[in-house]
Formats: structure tokens, C-alpha cells, sequence
């Protein structure tokens, strides 16, 4: 699964939001900071879909997704 993020400087931190997963964003003072959160962000927002679609982001930041049937 690809995904387009967009990463803004406010200040002293960094905030992203993710096109394709409305609602999806992230905050972290460095890049490195701002990276795990929206891996876990990600993760977040593909697991707490409604039976269509699950996934996993890995702590390297890679996602696996995968379409699992609804209950």
C-alpha cells in the first residue's frame, strides 16, 4: 500500500497528514519522532476499520495490509 503524506513545520515541531486516510495525522518535534508516530498512526487508522481492511505497520514503518471479512 502506498500512501502520499505531507509532512508541515510549525514552529519547532512537525506535523503530517496522510492523503489517502482521511483524518490520519501525526505530530513529532524531529523527523525521526514524527515517523513513528505516523507509523503507529497508520496502523492505528487501518485497524479500527469496520471489517473491510486491517493492517500492521512494522517499527521499521512498513505497513502490511491485508482485507479481512466482516463480522
Amino acid at each position: 500500500m502506498e500512501v502520499t503524506v505531507t509532512v508541515h513545520r510549525e514552529g519547532g515541531s512537525l506535523w503530517s497528514e496522510v492523503a489517502e486516510l482521511p483524518g490520519c495525522f501525526a505530530s513529532g518535534r524531529t523527523l525521526e519522532e514524527l515517523r513513528e508516530a505516523l507509523a503507529e498512526a497508520v496502523g492505528l487508522y487501518l485497524w479500527d476499520l469496520p471489517g473491510e481492511l486491517r493492517g500492521e505497520v512494522s517499527p521499521t514503518g512498513e505497513s502490511r495490509v491485508e482485507v479481512v471479512p466482516a463480522r
